[in-house]
């Protein structure tokens, strides 16, 4: 995202001299900017003459040397709002096939949006092209916008969102309008078994707890996706009675916003995010993402960096200095994403000698608690519910 950090402020102050500054939320009129790939036999004088630009524009705006023009080359291109639509000027030789392909859109999508009865068409005719696919939404980029927080405001990831859109790369313009896939329909919830849960105390093993409930160790590994055989005092364990082989399980679900991580009790993101576990960590604010592994820990969830990459990420969004300083975070175990909360300074038992991070780090989930005081930390607590995007706890 580090280009977006020069050239957005760049491309923003372009937009703003040629079209006006981009409307606080969508209006469905004024100005906008869409991507454009080059056919054969494109210019920029038809591309003007097309969309309602001028050729000066359209190389400001894509800071163009000349005005040769490659195939398949991706162009920004302003063009002029009406509701869900943009408008485009039919040129000489223009046919409702040939501007379908050009734009993406089906032929009866622009003669719907145009309110064309057949496929007649005359130079300087004003059609209407849609701005989405029939189902996706629309989205104008305003400022302060990238990526990342466009997706999490739609419950996307960057590469869905990125793809959907055929961006060329990361850099997205202010006043650039999006498309928002169709949320998936919802999967019916699988009916669970009733198994009954187990709290692990002291001195317990698998072998110890499979002895005690007639089952076997990989029954009861299995059926809670463990990662280690390690077990720490007070975490559940959903235990197989009397059978050899595991059971399918998904556990508890928080509530969950769109854009946010999960609402779940430390009790059972430890079930999630268990001892051995890799997850990603994602910064709430800055959007940085690194990779780190579950070491252990009865009150919170002691972690470690994976990699030195990872250890300087996770120093990067810590402005370049370990310190005691707190992050709301979303961490992603499978296909899980958990709110939650951590402190940036290393400390006490490694087990990845080669990390560059010298110690472990805090992890807190909803009502983890300290390891010294075993008391519940108000930062740690305000950061996972802003992780869930809440005001309080449900």
């Amino acid at each position: 995202m580090r280009v977006w950090r020069f050239w957005g402020v760049v491309f923003f102050l372009t937009a703003i001299l040629l079209w006006g500054a981009p409307p606080a939320a969508w209006a469905g009129t004024g100005s906008g900017i869409i991507l454009y790939q080059v056919r054969q036999g494109d210019s920029l004088w038809l591309l003007a003459q097309r969309y309602g630009a001028t050729v000066a524009a359209i190389q400001q705006l894509n800071k163009l040397p000349g005005d040769a023009l490659v195939p398949g080359q991706v162009l920004y291109l302003p063009v002029t709002l009406q509701d869900s639509n943009y408008k485009y000027t039919v040129q000489r030789g223009d046919t409702l096939y040939l501007i379908s392909l050009r734009t993406g859109r089906s032929i009866a999508a622009i003669q719907a949006a145009s309110n064309l009865a057949g496929d007649t068409l005359y130079p300087g005719q004003t059609l209407l092209i849609p701005l989405a696919r029939s189902g996706a939404t629309i989205y104008q980029v305003q400022p302060g916008d990238n990526l990342y927080l466009i997706a999490r405001r739609f419950n996307l990831t960057v590469t869905e969102l990125s793809r959907f859109n055929n961006l060329p790369s990361d850099l997205i313009m202010v006043g650039q309008v999006m498309e928002i896939p169709p949320a998936p329909a919802p999967q019916p919830q699988p009916v669970e078994p009733e198994l009954p849960v187990y709290r692990v105390v002291a001195g317990d093993t698998l072998s110890t707890i499979a002895q005690r409930f007639n089952t076997t160790v990989r029954a009861i590994y299995d059926t809670n996706r463990l990662n280690s055989d390690i077990l720490m005092p007070g975490q559940p364990l959903y235990i197989p009675v009397s059978r050899t082989e595991p059971v399918p399980v998904a556990g508890p679900r928080g509530k969950q916003k769109p854009g946010y991580g999960e609402f779940l009790d430390w009790e059972w993101a430890r079930w999630i995010y268990n001892v051995g576990a890799v997850a990603t960590i994602t910064d709430l604010d800055s959007g940085l993402s690194f990779r780190v592994r579950h070491l252990g820990g009865s009150n919170h969830a002691d972690s470690e960096p994976l990699t030195a990459a990872d250890t300087a990420t996770m120093k990067q969004i810590f402005n370049g200095r370990w310190s005691w300083d707190t992050r709301a975070i979303l961490l992603k175990v499978g296909d899980r994403v958990l709110a939650a909360s951590m402190a940036g300074m290393p400390h006490s038992v490694e087990t990845i000698l080669d990390n560059d991070f010298p110690g472990h780090f805090d992890v807190y989930f909803w009502n983890s608690r300290s390891h010294n005081t075993n008391e519940i930390q108000p930062q740690h607590q305000a950061n996972v519910l802003r992780a869930a995007g809440l005001e309080q706890a449900p």
